[in-house]
């Protein structure tokens, strides 16, 4: 067996037996993959992917989150994830976590054999289609002509607005914001907050290949923040509706108080997915 350190030139061998998201994902710093192969037929053995979380705080808890994991036998999988630092107590991370949507039985038995405690549970992430998104009432108001389409900003608007989130640390789903260029987020559904020629607001969704949109910043800085989000969201529903068909899907991540209190308000008893989760500490 041969480990092997994926990068955006290397994960290119791989890209038939890797979810396209993953694939494009690696360009990302935070994002980080070894793939195991065989040594005489260079298939793929075993490959995991993870994100770090809080890599630059040095007040807060180091910790990593496995994006994608496959494993042909436990054995394999239970190698890359040691190689990996992310499984039997190795690495410099304080908690290791995943949720995977469908598990086999190799990959199973490979994270229970690394430490990792595996339950089936609720997906912190809900999926809501367009047509359940035009139930809203509160799209029914227009929002204010001080939130503009993404579209609307210069590069230099764009990046002096994350720098003021960055400065507030607001940065969503994204220890990267700062050095994600504005062509990441869909430029007419994603919206901002100009007030006083300044970007003082952010609602920025991510297509994720073939698949949903997904909410990755939503904050807005004072004074009427709370104002400023719910005419945020106003603009980028309205925008759905008119740009998107109605089957076409969004993800809300609830990974805060704040945003499980939203989502829980917008959709009461909207469930996700059942997934499995799981968790090594140390």
């Amino acid at each position: 067996m041969i480990i092997r350190e994926i990068t955006e030139e290397s994960i290119k061998e791989f890209q038939n037996a890797i979810p396209a998201e993953v694939v494009n994902e690696i360009k990302r710093n935070p994002v980080r993959g070894l793939v195991a192969v065989d040594d005489f037929t260079s298939d793929m053995l075993s490959a995991v992917f993870w994100e770090t979380k809080n890599a630059d705080d040095d007040n807060a808890p180091k910790e990593a989150e496995i994006c994608w994991f496959f494993a042909a036998n436990a054995e394999d999988g239970e190698k890359v994830l040691r190689a990996a630092g992310l499984g039997g107590g190795q690495g410099e991370c304080d908690k290791v976590y995943f949720e995977l949507p469908d598990p086999g039985e190799a990959e199973l038995a490979a994270l229970k054999g690394s430490g990792f405690s595996c339950d089936k549970a609720e997906s912190r992430d809900l999926l809501v289609s367009v047509e359940e998104i035009s139930a809203l009432k509160m799209i029914r108001n227009k929002p204010g002509d001080y939130v503009k389409p993404l579209s609307d900003l210069t590069v230099h608007q764009f990046k002096a607005g994350i720098m003021t989130c960055v400065f507030h640390r607001k940065y969503g789903l994204l220890d990267d914001l700062p050095f994600l260029p504005a062509t990441r987020f869909d430029q007419d559904i994603s919206c901002c907050v100009v007030t006083d020629e300044k970007v003082n607001g952010y609602l920025l969704l991510h297509r994720e290949t073939d698949g949903p949109f997904r909410v990755e910043l939503f904050t807005a800085m004072q004074p009427d923040a709370k104002l400023h989000l719910l005419n945020m969201m106003r603009f980028s529903a309205r925008a759905l509706l008119k740009l998107r068909p109605k089957d076409d899907l969004v993800l809300l991540s609830r990974h805060n108080k704040a945003t499980v209190e939203l989502v829980s308000k917008l959709f009461p008893g909207k469930r996700g997915r059942t997934v499995m989760k799981g968790e090594r500490k140390g």
